[in-house]
């Protein structure tokens, strides 16, 4: 036999028995929102670094090449530092990042100063756009300029003949 205490205690938890359904609806896409974002946001910073190892890469070895024009970097030298940064390695064909091309001008080079004895070199990615899981909702991301490295120069300079 039940006694009026228990009794009463049934009857409020069985008018409650929707409750969890609606709570879990209203909480069901907020919670989706944010382990998306944390997607979103940690694929992004995955790419960053690595955009960040692969200019780094390419800067050490732009850095310790040999120069013998007056202004700028030889297209020789700029499309082996281009190569470097897109595909990592010489003999790999897929892109380090997904979206970054070859030959699209993604990747600068440029020597400080631009004229005479060069004292740095820097390499930077130009113009990648970033689309991510919320990129619906929260646009592209576009880096121009970010990750640069910049290193001294080591190599030689060969002043050209006149």
């Amino acid at each position: 036999m039940k006694s009026a205490w228990s009794n009463r205690l049934y009857k409020r938890r069985g008018g409650n028995r929707g409750a969890l359904l609606i709570e879990m609806a209203l909480l069901t896409p907020l919670v989706l929102l944010l382990f998306l974002g944390a997607i979103h946001f940690g694929y992004l910073f995955f790419i960053y670094n690595a955009l960040e190892k692969s200019v780094r890469d390419g800067a050490r070895y732009a850095a310790g090449r040999t120069i013998i024009t007056a202004a700028g970097i030889p297209s020789d030298i700029q499309a082996v530092v281009e190569g470097a940064v897109v595909y990592g390695a010489s003999t790999e064909t897929t892109a380090v990042v997904p979206g970054l091309t070859y030959g699209s001008n993604m990747v600068l080079v440029e020597r400080i100063p631009a004229a005479g004895r060069p004292a740095r070199v820097r390499v930077s990615i130009q113009n990648y756009t970033y689309q991510g899981v919320l990129s619906f909702m929260l646009g592209n991301i576009t880096l121009t300029g970010k990750p640069a490295v910049e290193m001294p120069y080591i190599g030689r300079y060969a002043v050209p003949p006149s």
